[in-house]
């Protein structure tokens, strides 16, 4: 079953993701689709999945409203078989739900009980997704792109989705072992530099779909998934992708190629042009529409990659400049780290024999490391 539902309540929830991206706009939504119910989620075997819940809102109002993710709900993954897996609430719309072992005859839904309504996705039985062949990395041109690549294949025409999970080890240009604490005025000397090494996390930022329907043999090589810049410090030494693949069914990956095309097309859709978003969602309310769309998922298929700075060119664009000598007398200890500096030498012998160095250079904090290292992060790669 599928409902439709104009473009203009989906340009509601891209305003949730890209911010305020104009000055005004009138999306003429009657008052009766001012405020739907989003649901974002999936159901897989065999693992915790946290669904998030909110609500759209006109295109009038700027920035997000306060409370557009406070929908307090009843969610649980339900099955044709009577099972239930009911979910915790953890706040700001979220929902976790542990989901137990999956039968593959057996058609699985969303439930959700909100406002004296009952949401439900349309029951399907779990699509079991294929391994991935290979994940690669390429930079073809010298200090240029690095392209993460990836190679799978089915037995028949299929769809996927794929996202990734990036980790990636930064150093800090100068390992020091002195420490400026402005509190006190006071120079701390560690016995190792306690701010050089850390690690970085990201979830990927965008949605990849593809179909191995258009391909020779149900297969497809070396597909570009991303790019990363060679100035981009998360390839300045060790860097992980984890990538994860998973089945579609065919209403969900057009569900997802309207959502990219509506990514990727902002700039003309602000024009009056009809279009439809399918979702497999219905309200017991039948006056109520819904956006999203559940798949059902026996299994999600993973790759890591690791990439060392040893097998790329990167174009380190830091500027680590030292500052020293009588350019450090012009200033007070406490108005150097003021200005984003950090102790990167102490000398005995007098502030101008120390150096000292931006923030960043010295400290892997400043871009947005923590210092623990990941379970399954390799002593060395390569």
């Amino acid at each position: 079953m599928k409902n439709k539902i104009s473009i203009g309540i989906w340009m509601c929830l891209l305003w949730l993701i890209i911010g305020n991206c104009v000055d005004e706009f009138d999306a003429h939504l009657s008052d009766n689709n001012k405020s739907l119910l989003v649901v974002e989620g999936n159901i897989v075997s065999d693992s915790t999945v946290v669904f998030s819940l909110s609500r759209s809102f006109s295109l009038n109002v700027e920035g997000l409203p306060p409370d557009y993710n406070l929908v307090n709900a009843e969610v649980s993954v339900v099955g044709s078989d009577g099972s239930c897996f009911n979910g915790v609430a953890l706040g700001q719309g979220k929902y976790q739900v542990v989901i137990g072992t999956l039968s593959k005859d057996i058609g699985y839904s969303l439930k959700i009980v909100y406002d004296g309504d009952t949401y439900t996705s349309e029951p399907q039985q779990p699509i079991v997704t294929e391994g991935i062949d290979n994940v690669s990395f390429e930079q073809p041109e010298s200090y240029g792109d690095i392209h993460i690549k990836i190679a799978t294949h089915s037995q028949e025409a299929a769809y996927y989705m794929w996202t990734y999970e990036e980790d990636w080890e930064v150093r800090a240009e100068y390992s020091t072992v002195w420490f400026y604490d402005p509190l006190t005025g006071n120079v701390i000397l560690y016995s190792k530099p306690p701010y050089a090494l850390g690690w970085c996390h990201a979830s990927s930022p965008e949605t990849l779909v593809g179909t191995t329907g258009s391909s020779i043999g149900n297969r497809l090589e070396n597909k570009r998934l991303y790019s990363i810049a060679a100035s981009d410090h998360r390839v300045s030494c060790y860097y992980s992708s984890l990538i994860q693949q998973r089945k579609l069914s065919k209403g969900e990956y057009e569900y997802y190629q309207e959502k990219v095309k509506l990514n990727e097309g902002m700039g003309g859709l602000f024009t009056p042009q009809p279009s439809e978003l399918p979702t497999n969602i219905v309200c017991s309310d039948p006056d109520k529409q819904v956006i999203g769309y559940v798949g059902v998922n026996m299994n999600v298929a993973t790759h890591r990659l690791y990439i060392s700075n040893k097998d790329i060119q990167y174009d380190n664009q830091l500027n680590c400049r030292i500052m020293e000598g009588e350019e450090v007398l012009k200033y007070t200890d406490d108005e150097l780290y003021a200005m984003g500096f950090r102790l990167a030498f102490w000398s005995s012998f007098g502030r101008e024999f120390c150096y000292w160095v931006p923030k960043e250079c010295a400290d892997v904090r400043e871009l947005g490391a923590t210092l623990e290292k990941p379970s399954f992060w390799p002593d060395e790669i390569n």
